[in-house]
């Protein structure tokens, strides 16, 4: 019994337990990992956030600058509108003016040629 015990069950023994070792050792290396890998995935979904929180404040940045933009070109487009129509308004004026002075000055000119032509014929 002795001699089995020395050369057949304590190198069995010694296997069996560097065996159940190596198993343990894999198997906390296996949870250590997936502690690991909860933080990697913890880590990713942080960064992720962050991006997503990033972009979202870029885009309403260039929306607000985009509004602005558009927003100053259309009061420069109405002032450039408002000045041409003013100008418009008084060239129209003028020429209104200048017309109603033509007038005026045909009205003369025809009430003197009229008087004169009835002037004569009454003498």
């Amino acid at each position: 019994m002795f001699a089995l015990d020395k050369i057949y069950f304590s190198p069995l023994g010694k296997f069996m337990d560097e065996r159940d070792s190596a198993i343990k050792e894999k198997l906390s290396s296996v949870k250590d990992t997936s502690a690991g890998v909860k933080q990697l995935e913890d880590q990713a979904a942080a960064i992720m956030k962050a991006a997503r929180a990033e972009i979202s404040a870029a885009l309403n940045k260039m929306k607000k600058e985009t509004q602005q933009e558009v927003e100053q070109k259309i009061a420069e487009g109405r002032k450039k509108v408002e000045a041409e129509l003013q100008e418009a308004l008084a060239s129209l004026e003028n020429q209104k003016e200048e017309t109603i002075k033509s007038l005026d000055s045909q009205i003369a000119a025809l009430s003197d040629e009229i008087v004169k032509k009835v002037l004569p014929a009454s003498n």
